[in-house]
């Protein structure tokens, strides 16, 4: 049968070197709500964040962004995508349980993450995995579009 997909997925921290491919994927999947390439620099190699990138076959086919606030443990999930050609494979599960695991690390209690209201299979992830529906964000993205507001309590 050959092997699953998640056994041939590698999660590795980003480097400077990725901020290219990581716009590439932004441009793809998020439109107007995009990171420049400069502020994607300024995440991998600056902010108080923390960038993974998701390889398969040596080729970067997803990201997470967590960023970290002092005195806080609240992690917040910035930003997670798996490109479309891989999606539906369990890999975004994988970049959540990483995320998740950084952030118990860092000694945070919950993570906190906004989405679209209308991205009906991010929303069932988080909410397979333990997050809750915490508030409604009217005209949130650039586009106008409506966001959620989710948390998890961290085991």
């Amino acid at each position: 049968m050959g092997i699953s997909v998640p056994d041939a997925a590698r999660i590795r921290r980003a480097s400077h070197r990725d901020h290219h491919i990581l716009h590439q994927l932004e441009v793809t999947h998020f439109g107007d709500d995009q990171f420049s390439r400069s502020q994607l620099r300024h995440l991998i190699t600056r902010a108080n964040a923390t960038t993974y990138v998701l390889e398969m076959d040596g080729k970067i086919v997803g990201s997470a962004i967590m960023v970290w606030r002092k005195n806080s443990r609240i992690g917040r999930l910035y930003s997670i995508l798996i490109s479309n050609e891989v999606q539906g494979r369990g890999l975004g599960k994988l970049l959540l349980t990483k995320c998740e695991a950084d952030a118990k690390k860092r000694g945070c209690t919950r993570v906190s993450l906004e989405v679209r209201a209308d991205n009906r299979p991010a929303i069932a992830l988080y909410l397979k995995y333990g997050y809750e529906i915490i508030d409604s964000l009217p005209g949130y993205y650039a586009d106008g579009s409506n966001g959620l507001k989710m948390l998890k309590k961290l085991s």
